[in-house]
């Protein structure tokens, strides 16, 4: 058994095409990806309620005077589960300027539970060190201006979705069409999101690839799982009820978040070269002590204060 191993370790080690998805999963749980992705999809959950209301409130104000323009960006933006929630609820909010600007305050500060959670998430697995993050005011600061660029990205993502269908016909689907509208503003909201949210100087050139992939991920989710979602949902609806919705809605969202940490993981190996990995955790590699290092690391929680990581190799 012990040959075996050794030969698999040996293996992945020489192999880069093997060796690097073993040091992403590695690393995804050393940094506990699933507990992160599960907090992601709760937050996610209570905040896409109130950004879908925001982002119909403000289209609906934009475009008073075109209600069939309205209708196409409302549907783009919100999915078929929810658009009669959404617009009764946005049909509910007050008129009167100075309350729509206070609601609309309250709803924004509703929506960054995601964005916190992302924030905490992409600044762990980048291995910043505790002592690195802001105050909580200046903290929040990044989240809030996130949490509005989240709601440009979804408005945005509507009207390009709207747009990209009013094109000539060129001899393709309207679906892929759609999803490229969607892909762009999430790879924009991607780029600007996370040089916003990772406390670390980061270049473009580290950024784009991932946030290429994760607008990828996003636009196939969304307009392949938001389809058989409600399949799903209308097929379990005599058996599960209303909660069917609530389900399908959590597990597309645990789909996108496990995507999202998953493709944070991936940058950060290939950035940090945290590859190969032992096999065999009894033979650790250099980057199996650049990764517990920076794990180390992150624990550094005031000014001065060093934790560090050594490996005593058995002689």
């Amino acid at each position: 058994m012990n040959d075996v191993l050794a030969r698999l370790d040996r293996f992945q080690r020489e192999h880069r095409a093997a060796g690097f998805p073993y040091a992403v999963i590695i690393k995804y749980l050393d940094d506990d990806g699933p507990r992160h992705a599960a907090l992601i999809t709760y937050y996610g959950f209570l905040s896409m309620f109130p950004l879908l209301l925001l982002g119909v409130a403000v289209v609906s104000r934009l475009l008073a005077t075109d209600p069939g323009l309205r209708h196409s960006v409302v549907t783009a933006i919100v999915p078929t589960a929810l658009q009669s929630t959404v617009d009764a609820a946005a049909s509910a909010l007050p008129t009167s300027p100075v309350a729509f600007v206070i609601g609309a305050i309250g709803l924004v500060w509703s929506a960054t539970g995601v964005v916190y959670a992302a924030y905490r998430t992409l600044n762990h697995v980048a291995g910043v060190r505790m002592r690195d993050f802001p105050n909580p005011i200046g903290a929040y600061a990044r989240v809030v201006g996130v949490a509005l660029l989240l709601l440009v990205g979804v408005i945005a993502g509507g009207g390009l979705t709207v747009a990209t269908a009013a094109l000539p016909s060129i001899g393709l689907p309207d679906r892929l069409f759609a999803a490229l509208g969607t892909g762009v503003a999430a790879f924009a909201v991607l780029m600007f999101g996370v040089r916003i949210l990772l406390l670390r100087p980061a270049p473009v050139a580290a950024l784009w690839r991932p946030a290429a992939s994760g607008a990828l991920l996003l636009a196939v989710v969304l307009h392949v799982g938001a389809p058989v979602l409600t399949l799903l949902v209308r097929k379990a609806g005599p058996v599960y009820g209303a909660f069917a919705t609530v389900a399908g809605l959590f597990a597309l969202l645990y789909l996108v978040s496990q995507a999202l940490v998953a493709v944070a993981e991936i940058a950060v190996v290939r950035r940090a070269r945290l590859w190969p990995r032992a096999l065999d955790r009894a033979h650790p590699t250099g980057a199996d002590e650049r990764a517990l290092a920076m794990l180390a690391r992150e624990q550094e929680r005031i000014p001065g204060q060093v934790v560090e990581s050594r490996i005593i190799r058995e002689a």
